[in-house]
This record gives C-alpha cells, sequence and structure tokens, in this order.
C-alpha cells in the first residue's frame, strides 16, 4: 500500500469534522427538543428509550468535545449556548441536563466561560420576579412560570458537577448567591430540589479525589506541536497502561477548595440542623399547615443534600486508616486487566479524606456537625413514628435523611452497585490478556474511578452500629410497617442499605419483623408486607439462613403467617418462602481436620504456643454452634411434621412447610422418625399437591437411609456387590471387544455371560476400556434381603416407613389414589418419575416382602386397561419395581419374574394409544443405567415372546411391538443390537406393509437398530489414541461410519425390492401400490438416519438414491410421497460431506440435469447451488466450475421457469466467485447482447419467426446472467458494474420477458442503493448518471 496515498486520503477526510461536529450538534439538540414530554407521570424515566437515547447521545458527546482541538472552541461554545439560553422546554430539561454536563466534563473552563454566569444571572432575575415562591410540595406537576427557572437552575446543576474543584472557584459569589436563593428561598419542591442538589454537588466535586484530564493521549502529548501536526497516525491507537507515557492526572483537593467547602458547610448545613430541631420540638403536637410542610420538607432536603456533601471529609468511624501499598498506582501492574480489587482486608484502607486526623479541630467540627444531624434526625424520625401519621413527603424525606446519616461516606450501595455495573457492561468493549492491557484512557480513567469508589464503599463496611445509628435504624424500621405503600418502600430500601453498610444493625431487628407474621386473631396486611419485604431483602435473608437462632422462628412464622386472605400478601409469602427455600441446607457437623492441616498447626504451634489454644478455641466453637443448629434443627422438622398433621393447616402452608422438608433432609443427618413417618401416612393424602411432595420427600428419606446404612456398614449385602474391576486383566469381562455379544451369549443360557460382573453405564466401553471399571457381582443365591442392616441412628425412621407401608390395606389405597386422573385431557397424562422413583427406593430398601404386600394393587392396576390413569400409575409401579430390584438376591428375582412377565405380557397385548407412551417411559427409566442382562426375563418375552408380524391384522398392536422393542434401543444400543439381530426379525417384510403407521414404526426400528450396532470398543486408551494419531490431528470421524455389513446389505435389499416394486407397476394405476408404500418407507429410513439419528450412517448411501428421490418428488399424485422425496433432497443438499463423498453427490445431482422433464430441472437447479454453498471448501475447483458453467447454460433453455430457477442460483454462486470467475461471466454473457433485435413493426409478424425466437432468448439469457452480477452485490458497486448497468439499460425495449427482467433488476437495485446512493452515484461518470436516472426515477406527467 502506498502510505503517502493513504496518509493524504486520512488527511482530507478530516477538512469535514467541523461541519461534521456542526451537523452533529444541531441533531442532538433537535433530538432533545423533540422528546415526548415525561415529567408530569410518576414512570421513572431512566427506563424509557427516550432517556436511554438521551444517555447514548450525551455519552457520545463527551467523547468527541474531548477531541476536538481549540480551533473548533468557539463554534462549540456558540451552539451549546445559543441552544440553551432559545430553548426552555421542561420536556428537554433532563436531555439537556445530560448534554451540558457532557459538555463540562469534556471542556469545563470553556463550559463555565461560557454558560455559568448566564445561567446565575437567569436565576436571580426569575426567583426576584417572584418565580418559585409559591409553597408546593407536588413531585409531578409543575408550574408554567417556573419553566424558565428550573431549566437554568437544572443547567447550573450541570456546570458545577465537574470533576475538578479549581474551575468553580473563580465563579464562587455567584454560584454561593444562586445556591441560598434556591435552597433557602424558593418554596417549590421542584427548585429547592435542584438548590439542594447543587449543594451536594459542589461540596463533593471541591473534596473528591478524581482522575481529570481523560482525553485520548497525555496532556503532555496533546499540547505538543509535532503530535497536533501527525494527529492521524495516532487514530484507533490506544496506549498500554503500564507505559510511562500513560501519566492519569487525579485531581485533589486545594487549600482553597477545602476552604470553600469549609465555608459551606458552616453556612448553608450546620444551620440547618438547628432549624430542624426547633422546628420538630415547636411542631411536636400539633398538626402542620401547607407551608409549614412545604418549610419542613426543604429543611429535611437541605440538610441531607449537604450531610452528603460531607462524605470526602472525613473517613467513616471505625478502625483507623493505615498506609498499605495500595496507594502507589490506582491502575497498572498485575491488576490492570480486570475488575478493581475487592479488597478483603479488616481494616479502612486511604480513600483520598480531606481531614484524616483524629485530633484536629477540622476533623472535630465535621464530626460533631454528622452527630449533631443524627441526633435531629433521630429525633424528627421518632416524633414522626410516635404521631402515627403525617405528610407522606416528610416522611420519606426524613428516612432518605437518615439513611444518608447512617451509610452515606461518598459514596452509597447503589451508587458503587451502578458504577461496577456500569464497568463490567464497558470493559466488554475490548479484550485484554495477562501480559498486555491497552484500552483507551477514558477507559483507564473509569477504572480508576471505580477503583476509587470500591476503596470509599470498603471504608463504609466497617462503622460500629452506634447507640445513634441504632436508633435511627429502628425508626426506620418501625416506618417499613407503615400502613402507606410508598412510605414502605422507602423504609425498606433504607434499610436495606444501612444493612448492607452496618451488618450488626440487623440482628436486633429480625425478631421484630417475624413477630409481626405470629398467628393471632388480629393481623394487619399492610404490616404483614413490610416485614415479609424486609424478611426478603438480602441481608437479613443471609441472616437468617446462616444463623440457627433466627432460621426457624422465620421459618415457622412463614408457615403459620394468619392473614385476612389478601391476594397481594398470599403471593408475598409464597414468593418469600420460595426465594429462601433453594438456599437451605440442614447443619452439618464439622470434619476433623487432616493430617496435612494438623501437621500445618504442630509447625506454627513450635514457634507461637498461642496458635494451639486458637485453633482448639475455634473447635469448641464450632462445635457448639453444630450442637445448638443440630438441636434448632430437630425442633424445627418437627414443628413443621406438626403442621403438616394439623387439619386446620390450609394447603398453602402445608405446601410451604413441605418446601422447607424438602431441604431439611441431609444425608449427614439421620431422618426424624416422625418427618418420614408423616411423609407415609401422606402418600395416601386426598389432595394431590400433598401426595406429589410426600412422594418426593419420602424418596430422598429412604435413600438418605439406604446412604447412611452403607457408609455405617461397609459389610452390608447391598455395598458388598459393587467392586471396582480392573479391566486390564482380559478375563475380566472375557475379550473387551466381545462385551457386546454377552447379552446374547446370556439370553441363550450362556452360565458365563450370565455371571460375568454387571457394568451399569452405557458409556464404558463404547469408545474405549478404562482401566478400572465400577461393577457389580451377578445377583447371589438365597433370598438375603440387600439392605439386612440398618444403621442405628436411622432403624427408628426405617421402622416408622416400614410400619406404614406393610400396613393392611394402604397399598390398595395407594393404587387407587396414584391412578386418579388428573383434570388435563388423556393425551396430556404423562409418566411421573418423581413416582416412579418412590417405588424404586421403597422396593430397593423393602425388598421382596413389600412386593407381596403390593403385588395384589399392581397387578390390579394393570389389568385395568380401559382406564389411562390406572396403567399410568401400573406403569410408574413396574417401572421403580424393575429399577428397585438392582441389589436383589437371585430367589427374590425369580419370584417377581415368575409373576411379572405373565402380567407384562397381557398389558403389552392390550395396549391402546392413550397408554403406550407410559409403558415405553416405565421401560426407559428402568432400563436407564442398567446392565441388560438385569432384565433377561423381559427381553425374552419382548424380543421372543412377542415378535414382530408383519402379515398380522391388527396395526397398531404390530407397531406398538415396534415401539416397545425400541425402548431396549434407547436404552442399551450397542449392547443390545446383536441380540436383537439374532433373533431375526422381520422388519423387511413390513416394507410395503398397508398401514403407515407400522411401516413408519418399522423403518424408525431399522434404522436404530443399525445405528445400535456400531461401537468402537478399543481395549486400553494406547490403542485408541494409536489408532486415532494415524487419521491426523482430529482422529477418526465415526459420524461417517456407513454402518456394519448387515446395515449395507438391508439397504441395498430395500432398494432393489423398491425398484423391483417400480418395475411391476402397471401405467394409469389408481391407489397406494407396494412401489409408493416401499417407497415411503426407506424415505422414512432415510429421512431418520438424516434428521434425527445420532450416526448418519445413511450418507454413504445417499448418492445411490438420488436419481430415485427425484423421480418421487414428481409423484404429485401422493402427497405425503412427495414431501418425503423432497426434504431428503433438501437435506443431503445441506449437509457437509468429505470431500470424496462431496464429489460424488455433485456428480450425481448434475446427472439429475439430464432429464428430459423440465419440472426435474428446475428444482435440481436449487439444489446444486445449496450443495456449492455448504460444500465450498471441499469440492474440487473442477466440480464447481462444471456446476457453474452448467447453471449458465440452463439460462438459455426453452422453458421460462428453468431459466429463472438458474438465475437465482446463479446469482448465489456469484456471491462465492472469486474476481476471475466474475471477469468470465461479464464477458460471457455481455456477448450475448452485441447482436440487436430487429425492428418489428407492432401487431406484425418477424420475417423469421424462429431465428427471431432464438435471438430473443439468447438476449434474455444475457440480461439474465448480468441481472446475476447486480443481484450478487447489492450493498457495493464494484468497477464492472456501471457498464452492466448501462448494457441492461439499453434492453429496456427488447420485449418481454427481456424487459420485465430489466426493469425487476433496476428496481432491486434502487432498493438497496437507496441509502448509500449519494456516495454510490460518485462511480459513474456523468453520461451514465443520465441513462440511469431515466431508469430509477419514475417518469412524471408534467414532465
Amino acid at each position: 500500500l502506498d502510505m503517502n496515498q493513504i496518509e493524504w486520503a486520512t488527511r482530507a477526510s478530516t477538512a469535514q469534522f467541523e461541519a461534521w461536529i456542526d451537523q452533529y450538534l444541531r441533531r442532538v439538540f433537535a433530538l432533545m427538543d423533540n422528546l415526548s414530554s415525561s415529567q408530569d407521570t410518576s414512570n421513572n424515566t431512566n427506563s424509557s428509550a427516550d432517556m436511554k437515547l438521551v444517555l447514548m447521545a450525551s455519552y457520545s458527546i463527551e467523547l468527541v468535545l474531548k477531541q476536538c482541538g481549540s480551533r473548533y472552541y468557539p463554534m462549540i461554545s456558540r451552539l451549546i449556548t445559543q441552544f440553551v439560553t432559545s430553548i426552555t422546554s421542561l420536556s428537554a430539561v433532563e436531555g439537556m441536563h445530560k448534554v451540558v454536563n457532557a459538555f463540562v466534563s469534556a471542556l469545563p473552563e470553556l463550559a463555565h466561560a461560557s454558560l455559568l454566569s448566564l445561567c446565575c444571572e437567569r436565576i436571580v432575575e426569575e426567583i426576584d420576579n417572584g418565580v418559585g415562591l409559591t409553597p408546593s410540595l407536588s413531585r409531578f406537576t409543575r408550574t408554567h412560570s417556573e419553566t424558565t427557572l428550573i431549566w437554568f437552575a437544572t443547567m447550573l446543576l450541570a456546570l458545577v458537577e465537574c470533576s475538578d474543584g479549581q474551575h468553580l472557584l473563580k465563579y464562587k459569589s455567584q454560584i454561593v448567591h444562586a445556591m441560598k436563593l434556591l435552597s433557602g428561598t424558593c418554596m417549590s419542591r421542584h427548585v429547592y430540589n435542584i438548590g439542594g442538589q447543587m449543594l451536594n454537588c459542589v461540596m463533593l466535586t471541591l473534596t473528591s479525589t478524581t482522575p481529570c484530564h481523560t482525553r485520548s493521549v497525555p496532556d503532555s502529548v496533546w499540547n505538543d506541536a509535532e503530535f497536533r501536526d501527525n494527529h492521524f497516525r495516532h487514530w484507533g491507537k490506544h496506549p498500554n497502561v503500564a507505559d510511562d507515557s500513560f501519566s492519569l492526572e487525579w485531581h485533589t483537593p486545594s487549600e482553597q477548595e477545602i476552604e470553600f467547602a469549609q465555608e459551606l458547610m458552616r453556612e448553608m448545613v450546620e444551620p440547618r440542623i438547628g432549624e430542624l430541631a426547633a422546628f420538630i420540638d415547636s411542631a411536636d403536637k400539633r398538626e402542620l399547615s401547607n407551608t409549614e410542610n412545604v418549610e419542613l420538607n426543604r429543611l429535611v432536603w437541605v440538610l441531607r443534600c449537604g450531610v452528603r456533601g460531607l462524605g470526602h471529609l472525613v473517613p467513616p468511624p471505625g478502625t483507623t486508616i493505615a498506609a498499605d501499598d495500595l496507594t502507589d498506582a490506582l491502575v497498572g501492574g498485575d491488576d490492570a486487566n480486570g475488575m478493581p480489587p475487592r479488597y478483603r482486608l479488616d481494616r479502612q484502607v486511604p480513600g483520598g479524606y480531606v481531614f484524616t486526623d483524629a485530633d484536629s479541630s477540622e476533623y472535630g467540627e465535621v464530626m460533631d456537625i454528622r452527630k449533631r444531624a443524627g441526633l435531629a434526625t433521630a429525633q424528627a424520625l421518632q416524633c414522626v413514628v410516635g404521631r402515627g401519621d403525617g405528610n407522606v413527603e416528610n416522611i420519606k424525606a426524613l428516612i432518605l435523611l437518615g439513611e444518608s446519616v447512617v451509610c452515606y461516606y461518598a459514596v452509597d450501595r447503589p451508587q458503587f452497585t451502578s458504577k461496577r455495573r456500569a464497568w463490567n457492561y464497558g470493559i466488554e468493549g475490548f479484550a485484554m490478556d495477562n501480559t498486555i492491557c491497552e484500552m483507551p484512557r477514558i477507559y483507564a480513567s473509569r477504572r480508576a474511578q471505580l477503583t476509587q469508589v470500591s476503596r470509599l464503599f470498603h471504608n463504609t463496611r466497617f462503622m460500629p452500629a452506634s447507640e445513634l445509628f441504632s436508633d435511627i435504624s429502628a425508626q426506620i424500621a418501625h416506618l417499613c410497617l407503615s400502613a402507606y405503600s410508598e412510605v414502605r418502600s422507602y423504609a425498606v430500601s433504607a434499610l436495606d442499605n444501612i444493612m448492607a453498610v452496618v451488618p450488626q444493625i440487623k440482628y436486633p431487628l429480625i425478631p421484630m419483623f417475624v413477630a409481626e407474621l405470629d398467628a393471632r386473631d388480629e393481623s394487619n396486611p399492610e404490616k404483614m408486607m413490610g416485614a415479609l419485604r424486609m424478611l426478603d431483602s438480602l441481608p437479613i435473608r443471609r441472616a437468617c439462613l446462616r444463623d440457627w437462632r433466627f432460621f426457624p422462628a422465620m421459618v415457622l412464622a412463614l408457615c403459620r403467617a394468619q392473614h385476612e386472605d389478601k391476594p397481594q400478601v398470599k403471593t408475598m409469602i409464597r414468593n418469600t418462602a420460595v426465594t429462601q427455600v433453594v438456599y437451605v441446607v440442614a447443619p452439618v457437623e464439622p470434619v476433623p481436620p487432616g493430617p496435612l492441616l494438623e501437621q500445618m498447626v504442630n509447625a506454627l504451634d513450635g514457634a507461637n504456643t498461642d496458635v494451639s489454644v486458637a485453633v482448639a478455641k475455634s473447635r469448641e466453637t464450632c462445635a457448639q454452634r453444630y450442637r445448638y443448629a443440630a438441636s434448632e434443627y430437630t425442633r424445627l422438622v418437627n414443628e413443621l411434621v406438626g403442621i403438616l398433621r394439623d387439619a386446620g393447616t390450609t394447603w398453602r402452608f402445608a405446601a410451604i412447610a413441605g418446601y422447607y422438608l424438602d431441604q431439611l433432609t441431609s444425608v449427614r443427618t439421620a431422618p426424624e422418625e416422625q418427618l418420614v413417618g408423616t411423609l407415609a401416612e401422606y402418600l395416601t393424602s386426598d389432595l394431590m399437591l400433598f401426595r406429589e411432595s410426600a412422594a418426593l420427600n419420602l424418596a430422598q428419606a429412604i435413600g438418605m437411609i439406604k446412604k447412611r446404612s452403607k457408609l455405617s456398614n461397609p459389610n452390608i449385602a447391598a455395598a458388598q456387590r459393587r467392586q471396582q474391576l480392573d479391566m486390564r486383566d482380559g478375563r475380566a469381562l472375557g475379550a473387551p471387544h466381545a462385551y457386546a455379544d454377552l447379552c446374547e451369549r446370556a439370553l441363550d443360557g450362556d452360565t458365563e455371560a450370565v455371571q460375568t460382573p454387571l457394568v451399569d453405564n452405557p458409556a464404558c466401553g463404547w469408545f474405549v476400556w478404562p482401566k478400572t471399571a465400577k461393577v457389580y457381582a451377578a445377583a447371589p443365591t438365597g433370598d438375603a434381603l440387600a439392605f439386612d442392616s440398618i444403621e442405628e441412628a436411622s432403624r427408628p425412621a426405617y421402622n416408622a416407613v416400614r410400619s406404614v407401608l406393610f400396613a393392611d390395606g394402604k397399598w390398595a389405597e395407594i393404587a387407587r389414589l396414584f391412578s386418579v386422573e388428573s383434570t388435563r385431557p388423556s393425551e396430556e397424562e404423562i409418566f411421573g418419575g418423581t413416582r416412579a422413583g418412590l417405588f424404586s427406593q421403597v422396593f430397593s430398601l423393602f425388598g421382596p416382602p413389600l412386593l407381596e404386600r403390593a403385588w395384589t394393587a399392581i397387578e390390579g392396576l394393570a389389568r385395568e386397561n380401559e382406564r389411562v390413569g390406572a396403567q399410568r400409575a401400573a406403569a410408574e409401579m413396574i417401572g421403580g419395581l424393575l429399577r428397585g430390584t438392582k441389589h436383589w438376591a437371585q430367589s427374590g428375582l425369580d419370584a417377581m419374574w415368575t409373576q411379572l412377565i405373565p402380567l407384562l405380557d397381557t398389558v403389552f397385548a392390550r395396549l391402546a394409544p392413550d397408554t403406550l407412551r407410559f409403558w415405553q417411559a416405565a421401560l426407559q427409566y428402568a432400563f436407564a443405567r442398567r446392565d441388560p442382562r438385569r432384565y433377561l426375563p423381559l427381553i425374552r418375552l419382548i424380543v421372543y415372546g412377542r415378535p414382530f408380524d408383519p402379515q398380522a391384522e391388527a396395526p397398531f398392536a404390530e407397531a406398538a411391538k415396534l415401539d416397545i422393542l425400541r425402548a431396549l434401543f434407547g436404552a442399551w444400543d450397542w449392547r443390545i443390537a446383536s441380540a436383537v439381530v439374532a433373533s431375526r426379525p422381520r422388519f423387511l417384510d413390513a416394507l410395503a406393509h398397508p398401514y403407515k403407521q407400522v411401516r413408519d414404526a418399522a423403518a424408525i426400528a431399522m434404522y436404530t437398530l443399525s445405528s445400535a450396532e456400531f461401537s468402537v470398543s478399543y481395549a486400553r486408551v494406547d490403542e485408541a489414541v494409536d489408532d486415532l494419531a494415524r487419521y491426523g490431528p482430529l482422529g477418526r470421524d465415526f459420524s461417517q461410519w456407513a454402518g456394519s455389513s448387515r446395515t449395507q446389505a438391508l439397504i441395498s435389499e430395500m432398494t432393489q425390492r423398491v425398484q423391483a416394486w417400480k418395475a411391476e407397476v402397471v401405467p394409469l394405476t389408481v391407489g397406494p401400490t407396494n412401489f409408493s408404500r416401499g417407497s415411503k418407507t426407506l424415505l422414512s429410513f432415510f429421512f431418520v438416519g438424516f434428521r434425527f439419528g445420532p450416526r448418519r450412517l445413511t450418507l454413504d448411501h445417499a448418492p445411490n438414491i438420488l436419481q430415485l428421490l427425484s423421480e418421487l418428488q414428481e409423484h404429485h399424485d401422493d402427497d405425503e410421497l412427495c414431501r418425503l422425496a423432497s426434504s431428503n433432497l433438501e437435506f443431503l443438499s445441506q449437509v457437509l460431506y468429505t470431500a470424496n463423498l462431496s464429489e460424488i453427490v455433485g456428480a450425481r445431482l448434475l446427472a439429475l440435469l439430464d432429464s428430459s422433464m423440465w419440472h426435474v430441472v428446475n428444482k435440481a437447479l436449487p439444489l446444486l447451488c445449496t450443495l456449492t454453498f455448504a460444500n465450498r471448501f471441499t469440492l474440487s475447483r473442477e466440480i464447481r466450475a462444471r456446476i457453474l458453467d452448467t447453471t449458465s447454460l440452463f439460462l438459455e433453455h426453452d422453458q421460462i421457469e428453468v431459466r429463472q430457477a438458474a438465475s437465482s442460483s446463479l446469482t448465489n454462486m456469484v456471491k462465492c466467485a472469486s474476481s476471475n470467475v466474475i471477469f468470465d461471466i461479464n464477458t460471457r454473457f455481455s456477448a450475448k447482447l452485441q447482436r440487436r433485435l430487429p425492428r418489428v413493426r407492432y401487431g406484425r409478424t418477424p420475417k423469421d419467426p424462429h431465428a427471431y425466437s432464438k435471438l430473443v432468448l439468447t438476449r434474455h439469457a444475457g440480461v439474465l446472467g448480468l441481472s446475476c452480477l447486480v443481484l450478487a452485490f447489492p450493498y457495493t458497486i464494484p468497477e464492472w458494474m456501471p457498464n452492466v448497468l448501462v448494457q441492461l439499460a439499453e434492453c429496456i425495449d427488447d420485449p418481454n420477458p427481456i424487459q420485465s427482467t430489466v426493469q425487476r433488476t433496476f428496481a432491486e437495485f434502487r432498493r438497496t442503493h437507496m441509502d448509500t446512493w449519494h456516495e454510490d452515484r460518485k462511480r459513474f461518470s456523468t453520461s451514465q448518471l443520465d441513462i440511469l436516472t431515466d431508469m430509477l426515477v419514475s417518469p412524471c406527467y408534467y414532465a
């Protein structure tokens, strides 16, 4: 590239920068002026689209103005000043505030010189005229006379929100005079609110430590003459924060700024404290007038703003600030790439406070003012709480004042959270690694500012819960229970922020909120809503969940809260419980330290004898806490069980109690006898909600009993069967590659295969066998129970469950209630995994004796084949039973199979469309992660006992057999495939079955079985690594497996049968034939493999059926056959093939174009285009060129539909073509337009009609080819396009279809280039533009 030419172009582009700034600012001002008014509504404008637009505009203005040179300052100042003085619209005041604030942030000196004095003068003028002196407490309505005053006051507020207080000293007297008038004279709430905010901003600006001068380069570089002359060479480059040239500058308060801030504190803050105390004393027992309410509100608001303005003067009370290593550099070093450091120190850190010496008079003065402000606030809040009524706006103002007094020291939690969120959003704009950190300096400034804010917020976390703070918090807590919803919202938010800063404050308040939910005759819904909001706040929620002193009381209060059945209270109770319940955990017993920790303690103890004492003390503290938590846990569980047992408990509170019990169960805590017994009894509750909850919790409790019994007694029968088998021993499972045949051998009666250890993990051995595998020994002989020993602590719970489940009539009642059909339609009934899990757990724990008790009920449900609910319940019970026999002895299994197999045979014979899905789900649930040899009798029934009979007269029954068989494939895949193949299923005989249901089921079953035959099963990992290494870095692609020899023979046989039936078809045959039915089955087989198969074993066979698919999609008398053929063809063109296969598919698709049927060609052309695009990196250059040339030839086809399809395909191909290919296409089709059509008068016949028609066809092909070039580039103008458009324009007078093609091309060109035509037209010459204007501009009648 010619760098001189690039630099010249870059310099030339800056010539219009001044005009661009002018246009941009004017557009922003027009946007502000046209914003919809949202000042008279209570909606939060920050979430509106207008405000988001304003924020974006102000941010961009700040960035642009910071990078402007001094030559643009007069223009910028003139434009902004002109708009500020000419427009005073309340609809634009918020937006213009952001714009002026951006102006100040970028160019503070210029902004102050242009606007500050002007705003002060206009404010004084308006107030002297009596504006803003009418008392008003309204937040939303404004009088029209206040418009100008509010406008200039808001602009002045934006001007004082600068980062450097040094700029304000020049205008000190004007600012102070304006603030006194706004906050001390005006009685309109909007006006004195702005005055208070101005006081706050000025004090914070004067005393804060913040980064400044955040241009793209430091001031030393910015002011360098060489940099200004070559600034364009630095565009887009960001300095590294670790470089010395980064030099981020900071503003620190000067003596003059500190003195200014102290004057404001003494003149405008301190007097307000005495005024507030005197006002409260005088108005303690009388009703305030409207004017007095306004005066009180103004007083409280200004005092709050003043207290917040003191934030940078002194640090929060707490531990003494000590110097540390964090003060050297706020940006840079190892932590420069991530978030600002989140300090985890136990002390305060330096934060840039003005006065840090606690013994100095200035420090004492500030602390005294804050203390007196706190005492006055506490007195005012106590007065408001004691009176129980008052002006809502004043109460809210006092709440905000109390919050500021307690927790605001230069920053509070909402401000910190907002800045951190903004940083997290902005940091995603650029990437950084661990070695280099390049970012714009403005981002570095934001990061440094956030680091400073993090320090300030960190320091507030160490404030002690003083008596004053506790008093203020207690008064705000009482206001959380106010009858006014607005007061509650303000109080809850304020108390939430206070508790986040001073955590100790919340502990005395929790019992007060819990007490509001206690059961009593008269409950106050408003107080309950306030208490619920506080209990759901993050600080209190965390405290209650961690501390067992409060957790039981809170849970029981939520479960017993009495109210007047108000929907809002019910919703809040439920939401509070649901929010908390997911975090509930049972107490965990302290774990003894390991040997490594003991060694560390001993080593430290040798150097310091206090270590062992401290460790022992900590251990004792943990033990005491656990004992207390365990006792409270037992009491809470018993109380919750009592709530469940109480007949007067409503189902809502019982459900909440059940939610907590779900989470309180833990394997580390023995289940409670009363709890488990109650859950077992609730299995037969009349309420479905209780039954579902009992099923879930009881299954979990029984699982705990089982696990604790295994842990306490490793010699238990269930634990003895589990082994870790060394798979390197070739005799472990026989030959690893022969493991897939174990199930087949076991079905044949091979004793060795039956006794081989069971591998439940379905993935184990599919790809490679591990060194060791978890296996289970075959079922032992005898009738011993799997859980013959129960842990002593869990035995009471075990006995409680046993006594309920073994009671007479219990299972009959369970069967009756669990089979109750829901109110949903029968087709929406689903198999319940929770209920099946319960039955799995109970049969696993109690074994065959429980089955003897339950069998009659199970059998009765299974034989009710007419009732959907009974079949669902039977499927859940039998599915759980099959899964629960994992550890049963052989005698129990034999007895179960003796009863179960005849019953399942009967059930499967009577399946209905509404019940089939239940038994499929039951088998899938039982078979999941289980070795198939556990269910040999059931497999014999499905595979051999009920074989598929394609000649049967019952189509649904045969389809159901195939669907049940698919459950085996879905669960066991490669481990069952050989056993099914050995049974010689007659799937092929269903190829032309007369019923679609059977054909579809057979096609899916054939593909699933074929896919399941695949497994790699390397014997060792090193063999797998060596094998895959031979196929390159990506290894072998097993997804391209073509199937076993049986699968290939199956596909060939299906194809041959279809071709044979095709030859037997008699022309004009009415109705379905073997050919149509067999074709549908074959296409369904391929469709399943293409769309849903996990292994696409049909891809290698795709080229062989392309011709057949092309012919089948022309059978328009059979919609299903056409749809299947088209769907398969579409997929075949979209899939990504290997290099060899893509060549074959491309050649076969090209062969389809030789068809004499234009319909076939018309449908094949888009497929070729899709194939070319999907496989453009695997198709060879020769085949791609052949496809392109062949498609181009069809632009001269006799059928216009084919020409249009070829044109569309060629357009898409050109988009991916090289410049040489585009040049060849341009040359080829331009040549077709060289010979013009002879003139033929209207209504006359050409002399040679055949030659004329042929010439029209040739010219139409040329127009279509050039049109493809134009349409392939919808948003650009390549250098060859102007000439192409001129050639197309010359064909506008040709007859149709040439004329219509040209018109469509130019219409599309106009649509896609309309937005950029002012730039695109520069690529055309004058003569070309004249021609295009005639084509693109509609003619006018009056022209």
